[in-house]
């Protein structure tokens, strides 16, 4: 357990993709699985991690997973604040603008979901996006960068049109990683999948031997 546990440590800056509980790794998705534009569906119990990359908007959003079958919504990845320098610029960057730039979630085995994107500018006007077009009036306003064969290599990439910032047509308004670890910097060493050699009995004040 110790050594799971350190394992999962290292992945959940990368955004790793594994079954429930961390039992196991999975290298890909199967073809009935999907994380696109059309919905967010798997055919098992599946925890995916999410990595926020940065924002370039006007607005203060919260990033979540909607349940299609039940209307449960959940929060993930909330701004503290609209931008890291209020007034200077938009940009948000974690550490400053987003506080908790990692968040998990459980996708359960044959639901479907959808992303979405809550925004609010100077507190009103509260919009809410989806990754679905049809929840947005046909509107296109996520954009994955591969899908779901892609969640346990280089990941995906999830643009954001916030439906309030004057520039929408760019799908970086705000950005989210799903999955992946190839490249990461914190990709865990090989030797932490074998089990860690027995420690060496303490010794006693490292007393020379034959005294204390």
């Amino acid at each position: 357990m110790t050594q799971l546990a350190k394992f999962r440590q290292l992945l959940i800056g990368c955004g790793a993709i594994a079954t429930a509980a961390f039992g196991s790794f999975i290298p890909s998705a199967t073809a009935d699985e999907q994380f696109n534009n059309n919905t967010v569906q798997f055919d098992r119990d599946t925890i995916i991690e999410f990595a926020f990359v940065k924002s370039n908007n006007a607005a203060q959003s919260t990033f979540g997973v909607l349940n299609l079958a039940t209307g449960e919504k959940t929060p993930l990845i909330s701004e503290a604040r609209a931008q890291d320098r209020p007034g200077k610029n938009r940009v948000g960057t974690a550490g400053k603008a987003v506080r908790k730039p990692f968040a998990e979630f459980t996708f359960k085995s044959g639901t479907p979901y959808t992303l979405y994107l809550e925004s609010t500018q100077k507190g009103k006007g509260a919009t809410t996006v989806y990754s679905v077009p049809e929840r947005n009036g046909g509107a296109q306003l996520a954009k994955f960068e591969n899908d779901a064969t892609s969640l346990g290599t280089q990941g995906v990439r999830i643009g954001w049109n916030d439906g309030i910032s004057s520039q929408g047509g760019d799908f970086n308004q705000f950005l989210v990683i799903a999955g992946g670890g190839i490249g990461c910097p914190c990709k865990p060493s090989p030797s932490l999948t074998t089990p860690l050699p027995p420690e060496a009995p303490p010794t006693r004040n490292n007393a020379p031997s034959g005294r204390g």
